[in-house]
């Protein structure tokens, strides 16, 4: 496991791990660990299971957008998947090619398109018939084409927070088979800005149960076929992310299992769809290999309940107040002493400035440091400087 304890001092990352007790001792403030070994593993082993079938591995620069896990992907041979422009912008500078970039997102402005178009990126997966049209001005004033790949919306109600289910009929996200057949019309009638190259779809993030991933392939299939019918030859067809870990324990045992079950599950239900399948992990690239380090400044006991108070909060992590998740929180040093049950809460003025709440941790005391478990996906990419705190610093270990 990537966090084990030795003689009751926590060690992180794979072999030769580093030993967390000796790290805080010269840190004041809250710190974001990575192991990059465990990313680039992950993204090996996510590139053998699909060896079989022609595919690419586009990393969702959203779940960590840190240049060192960018030069990673380029450097391993993979893309990005991309939903702005400053994404954009850093998987460029960061040495991935034009031709291994997928722009996705509802919003994308006119100066965004500019920079996606005269690029020359592989796909924008297209959103809206409003965006397509964009996209043909754009590229008609750039005098270059544009590759576009019309997201599917699959209506499939993926069992996730309903906050980052992104399939189903009510979300903004994508578009239905008519608004499709419409957008093709925009097409024929506009050649030579815009091709169609491909499908995408994307049904939401932290998604455990696989058969919510076969039904959106279900449901995407005739959409592709009648793409085929009107004369467009599918070189991609884009099955999105999503795919989760289990916050609950450490062991990866479990997390392996089924994404065995997710692989099978994508190469039957994708065969014959397009030339290429195109993949865009995240959190199952990047999660595991990181953690956030906090130091206790009190212990607040009341009548009520008792507070452990860190200096670190919803600013460095956000998801357990925004989506109620639950990361395993672990003391650097692990005392033989009684435990007690506590909100671990930030020093933020909101009462939604909390870690974790009701877990059992041993006594705590003051200036002991905690380490927050899976924090290398949606920390730092979603932190802010509320209340003027700074963003913590990002260290890796390499080698």
């Amino acid at each position: 496991m990537l966090l084990n304890y030795r003689d009751d001092r926590l060690y992180f990352g794979l072999e030769p791990q580093v030993c967390l007790a000796d790290l805080v001792q010269s840190l004041e403030e809250p710190r974001y660990v990575y192991d990059l070994r465990h990313f680039a593993r992950r993204y090996e082993q996510f590139q053998a299971a699909f060896a079989d079938l022609p595919h690419m591995i586009h990393y969702a620069v959203k779940a960590n957008a840190h240049p060192a896990f960018l030069r990673r992907v380029a450097a391993l041979g993979g893309g990005a998947d991309v939903v702005s422009g400053g994404e954009l912008q850093r998987a460029l500078d960061c040495g991935i090619p034009p031709e291994r970039i997928i722009f996705s997102g509802v919003g994308k402005s006119q100066a965004e398109l500019r920079l996606a178009i005269a690029s020359g990126i592989k796909q924008i997966n297209v959103e809206s018939i409003g965006e397509l049209r964009r996209i043909i001005a754009v590229a008609e004033a750039l005098d270059k084409p544009a590759r576009v790949a019309f997201r599917c919306n699959p209506a499939v109600d993926a069992e996730t927070h309903p906050y980052i289910a992104t399939g189903f009929r009510s979300h903004k996200f994508g578009i239905d088979a008519e608004a499709v057949m419409a957008c093709v019309s925009l097409v024929l009638a506009a050649p030579r800005w815009a091709s169609v190259v491909g499908v995408s779809l994307h049904i939401g993030s932290q998604i455990l149960d696989v058969g919510n991933f076969a039904e959106a392939l279900r449901n995407t299939r005739p959409l592709a076929s009648a793409l085929r019918e009107r004369g467009f030859r599918l070189a991609t067809f884009d099955v999105g992310g999503g795919f989760g870990i289990y916050y609950d324990t450490g062991d990866e045992t479990r997390e392996q299992d089924n994404f065995a079950r997710y692989a099978e599950v994508i190469k039957q239900g994708a065969q014959g769809l397009a030339d290429e399948i195109l993949f865009e992990p995240g959190r199952f690239l990047v999660a595991r290999c990181g953690i956030l380090l906090g130091r206790v400044e009190y212990v607040k006991a009341t009548p009520y309940k008792t507070f452990v108070i860190v200096n670190t909060g919803m600013h460095h992590l956000i998801r357990p107040a925004l989506y109620q998740a639950r990361h395993r929180i672990l003391p650097v040093v692990r005392r033989a002493e009684r435990t007690v049950t506590a909100d671990v809460v930030g020093p933020l003025c909101e009462s939604s400035d909390f870690l974790a709440l009701g877990v059992e941790l041993p006594e705590m005391r003051e200036g002991d440091w905690l380490a927050i478990a899976d924090a290398g996906a949606y920390a730092r990419s979603m932190a802010s400087e509320y209340n003027l705190r700074p963003f913590p610093e990002e260290q890796f270990i390499v080698e």
